[in-house]
């Protein structure tokens, strides 16, 4: 995970709003985000790559913040309970492995949507 594939998943997010927002919009969150011009299509690349950027970021804020769900009462059916710390290192690995898969399917769908898909995986860019 570099920081090229953190900045899909941002730009994941924003992309179907921009989308609504108009071609000046996409053209400046595309240049500030993957370092390209936007394409003439990949509204759909959009719409597909919108809930798996949501996934990662809900994935990195649950694990953030797993110990604030902790209840004792779960903690008997928690993967790698009952101790808080054992849950948390379960789970975060397991977030992990997810979110390697989703940043690796954000490559193609954020390269759909930019005219200059060398830039978007360019040593520079990360």
């Amino acid at each position: 995970m570099t920081i090229s594939d953190w900045k899909r998943t941002i730009y994941a997010l924003l992309a179907l709003p921009a989308y609504l927002a108009g071609p000046k919009a996409r053209g400046r969150l595309a240049r500030r985000w993957l370092g390209a011009e936007p394409g003439l299509g990949g509204f759909g690349a959009a719409v597909a790559a919108f809930p798996v950027g949501l996934l990662v970021w809900y994935l990195v804020g649950r694990i953030a913040t797993f110990g604030f769900f902790w209840t004792e009462a779960g903690a008997a059916g928690s993967w790698g309970g009952p101790s808080l710390l054992g849950a948390w290192v379960v789970h975060f690995f397991c977030a992990q492995g997810m979110a390697v898969v989703c940043m690796w399917l954000l490559r193609p769908l954020t390269r759909w949507q930019v005219r200059t898909p060398d830039l978007v995986d360019s040593p520079h860019s990360r």
